[in-house]
């Protein structure tokens, strides 16, 4: 038999979002990210609505609006998330190098495991999946995102660079773009497997050891 004060406290809690507390606003800013990002995952973007959403967090689909200009928006929040996680990760990962090298090694590495573990990113960073998630949101706003991401590597491939004479002859654009070339072998994982097993991790290991290793010997000009 359903609780009528319950009932009563999921309309209001529905229909009135003024009397949201500051503290409640966030929480539920919070599970519309988390909610959006499990049903992103299991049926895209286009399979799935507001109301599927907003149904779990148990507000109201007009509530919705008022956190998020549309479902494209909290696509591109979720995105932004996944990319901090990221760079702290790596950032702390780093912290625990000597040598430029050795710090290239891991920032090469981390980030293909990061496209690898993260099917998110694999479609709207690596595939390029742009069109179904983010629809109605401007280029000029998917081309900020973009940029935003990839100038949060400038100051760690800076701070890499101080330590290496021949890396510093690099400027950063240049090792920004063998960055993105390393996220191409994420693409053609099953190829490499379909070879070999075990194939695509051993030219893994020793494409991303030889591009450290030819960065910071001098031999690139």
């Amino acid at each position: 038999m359903t609780d009528d004060r319950s009932v009563f406290a999921f309309t209001k809690r529905t229909i009135h979002m003024r009397g949201f507390s500051d503290d409640e606003r966030d929480r539920l800013r919070e599970e519309l990210v988390e909610t959006g990002r499990d049903l992103l995952l299991q049926y895209g973007p286009e399979k799935t609505t507001v109301t599927d959403i907003t149904d779990p967090v148990g507000i109201a689909k007009g509530t919705f609006y008022r956190f998020f200009d549309s479902k494209a928006e909290l696509y591109i929040e979720i995105v932004r998330r996944e990319q901090r996680a990221y760079f702290d990760r790596v950032q702390t990962d780093l912290a625990d190098t000597d040598t430029a090298r050795e710090g290239l090694e891991v920032l090469f590495r981390s980030y293909l495991e990061w496209i690898e573990e993260n099917e998110l990113i694999q479609r709207t960073i690596v595939e390029g999946d742009y069109d179904a998630g983010f629809r109605g949101v401007s280029s000029e706003k998917l081309e900020q995102l973009q940029q935003t991401g990839l100038a949060e590597f400038v100051p760690i491939i800076d701070g890499l660079r101080e330590r290496d004479e021949a890396l510093a002859e690099l400027d950063s654009v240049t090792v920004l773009g063998l960055l993105s070339a390393v996220a191409l072998l994420a693409m053609y994982r099953e190829e490499f497997e379909l070879y070999e097993e075990g194939y695509y991790e051993h030219v893994k290991d020793v494409y991303i050891s030889a591009l450290a290793a030819g960065l910071t010997s001098g031999s690139v000009a």
